[in-house]
């Protein structure tokens, strides 16, 4: 159940910050260099880059759209996860950008499952996108489009960091997710609720 205030009974236990906690911003940064080395290694194996290559320097603004599409799916990224925010709780997001990170966040109290499922919408929904334009598009255009591909999971990291943290966590938790930092609190049975 989300809340969009925080009920009583719950004490404060943690938190994400990977603007001021340099361990979680370290693995985070490290994961995100594993997503983009780990599938341009796999795509490399797989695919020749030379016909990708041909396909954007064919036309004068080739590498311009491969630019747009990398930059469009920031935005388009972000409204996922607000999407996903305001289907389970009905409080608008906030969006905005404090660098090097672009955000979606919430004041809402998001139960722990609840914040994993936000958490990881845009890396499967534009996963998932991307690959069947990978499988359906003539094989010229899979590097273009893999290249977004490798955008999309590597600017997932902070978000896969996430639900990977919260699924170790065992008990009654809400998350608060104001951005780029995440309150979590845990329910304290000696509490009474009031």
């Amino acid at each position: 159940m989300n809340y969009k205030t925080l009920p009583s009974g719950y004490v404060r236990v943690k938190g994400l910050d990977f603007m001021r906690n340099r361990a979680q911003m370290k693995a985070m940064l490290i994961l995100s260099v594993l997503l983009v080395i780990v599938p341009a290694a796999l795509g490399l194996i797989l695919v020749p880059v030379g016909p990708g290559w041909r396909l954007i320097n064919s036309v004068w603004y080739g590498w311009l759209l491969l630019g747009v599409a990398l930059i469009a799916y920031v935005p388009l990224h972000e409204l996922t996860h607000g999407v996903v925010m305001f289907a389970l709780s009905g409080v608008p997001p906030k969006y905005g950008l404090q660098l090097p990170y672009a955000y979606a966040g919430s004041t809402v109290w998001f139960d722990k499952k609840s914040h994993i499922i936000t958490a990881l919408a845009p890396v499967v929904v534009w996963g998932v996108a991307l690959q069947i334009a990978l499988w359906r598009l003539p094989p010229e255009w899979f590097w273009p489009v893999m290249i977004v591909q490798i955008s999309n999971l590597s600017g997932s990291a902070g978000d896969i960091y996430t639900a990977w943290y919260l699924s170790r966590l065992r008990g009654d938790y809400l998350i608060q997710d104001t951005g780029v930092r995440m309150t979590i609190m845990k329910k304290d049975p000696s509490l009474r609720s009031g």
